[in-house]
């Protein structure tokens, strides 16, 4: 199993059985219904409302996970996704009006936030772990209106792109840390600079990895207009 995240993992699950293109819409319908507001007009309180659509999405989610057996490493993968969340709900709650410097109300709305992204980012991440972008494309193209077009083609480099991201960003750490010297301790400016060098070398790969992807599509495309 790859520790990457949004990476493949090549299993026979009941996910993995499942058409790309179902996976696509439920995801898409998923990511929707956690973040819209689908029930303007209820007679339930905001509260209610949220806690209701919480328990919907954490079952669901909990569902996709045990029919894909990814175990407790899918997880472990989103641990940056926790750390975010906890950074934003942290200054999303800090006030200097309150006498602990934390507004209740608003660190509420900073968690709520944090969890509507974690579980869909999770739903994603499944998503991704039990679909190869080649099923993505075919599936697509099995579409109507975009058979014969080649923006499937185009999504599914498009989306083949974020795990390449992730494991981009893991060599570069890893690269880092080997070239550390052993038993050193670097201050916070170097640090900063280290990560600041790091994040440079992404974005120098991903351009050039982008630039192959374009000139890939390109010679795709010429060909699909001759055929």
């Amino acid at each position: 199993m790859s520790n990457t995240l949004f990476s493949y993992n090549n299993k026979k699950t009941l996910l993995h059985k499942i058409p790309a293109l179902l996976k696509l819409v439920f995801t898409c319908v998923f990511c929707f219904f956690v973040f819209g507001n689908l029930f303007p007009k209820s007679s339930l309180s905001a509260e209610k409302v949220q806690r209701i659509k919480i328990l919907i999405s954490s079952c669901f989610a909990i569902f996709l996970w045990i029919i894909s057996k990814s175990g407790f490493q899918a997880f472990f993968k989103l641990k940056l996704v926790l750390i975010l969340g906890l950074v934003f709900t942290l200054f999303k709650g800090f006030s200097l009006k309150s006498s602990y410097f934390i507004d209740i109300q608003l660190a509420k709305e900073g968690l709520l936030y944090s969890y509507n992204f974690f579980i869909t980012t999770f739903v994603a991440l499944l998503l991704f772990e039990t679909t190869t972008m080649l099923e993505i494309q075919n599936d697509l193209q099995k579409i109507p209106l975009l058979n014969k077009t080649y923006l499937p083609m185009v999504l599914a480099i498009t989306i083949s792109f974020f795990p390449e991201i992730f494991s981009t960003w893991e060599e570069i750490r890893l690269a880092a840390k080997a070239r550390k010297k052993p038993n050193t301790k670097n201050s916070l400016k170097q640090k900063v600079k280290s990560l600041i060098t790091q994040f440079s070398s992404l974005l120098s790969i991903m351009l050039q990895k982008a630039e192959i992807k374009r000139k890939a599509l390109l010679s795709r495309q010429k060909s699909f207009k001759i055929t």
